[in-house]
């Protein structure tokens, strides 16, 4: 092959890794813009944690490490957090078979047997965590609920919402499926 036609190969790959990449990068940034996601100007670690879970298991975030995580921080005396958390179920049930997770925490204050009524109300199947002391609250720094954090696959915070979402809408599911490709 010539010099000539390298040169040439090379810019048809550019050109078709460009037209195929750029529509996929817009699409994903337009799902976060849709759903009213905050993208951080720069990304970090989230903070790790370890919390019990409402059957008194320990739970890390690092657990979860290598997948998209949907990190929502809720309380059952939340009006917006009990509209959020069936969409929270669907989304869950729709793509935790791809790798996604949806990961709730209350923070609810020493009040076990009413965050277990929510979630048997809700027939809620992803992980509820505990924070009662609201250590783990102050880490992300929660002023209000519902919040929710994005953290990609490599453990980076991806993204922040403060307010109730619908998280089984076709913008939400575009945007969680996106995140599979972040670091």
């Amino acid at each position: 092959m010539t010099k000539k036609r390298r040169f040439h190969l090379k810019i048809f790959i550019v050109l078709f890794l460009f037209c195929w990449m750029v529509p996929a990068a817009v699409a994903h940034m337009q799902a976060f813009e849709n759903m009213g996601i905050a993208k951080p100007r720069t990304e970090r670690e989230a903070p790790d944690f370890s919390l019990k879970d409402i059957n008194g298991n320990t739970v890390n975030l690092k657990d979860f490490q290598g997948k998209p995580v949907l990190l929502n921080f809720w309380a059952t005396w939340c009006e917006p957090c009990k509209e959020e958390l069936p969409s929270m179920q669907r989304l869950y049930e729709t793509l935790s078979s791809q790798g996604i997770e949806v990961v709730a925490i209350s923070i609810d204050r020493k009040n076990l047997d009413r965050v277990k009524k929510y979630v048997d109300e809700y027939k809620l199947t992803f992980p509820i965590l505990l924070d009662p002391d609201q250590k783990v609250r102050k880490h992300y720094y929660i002023m209000g609920l519902p919040t929710t954090y994005l953290i990609g696959p490599g453990g980076k915070l991806k993204g922040f919402a403060s307010g109730a979402r619908v998280w089984d809408s076709p913008d939400s599911i575009e945007m969680m499926t996106s995140l599979k490709e972040t670091s």
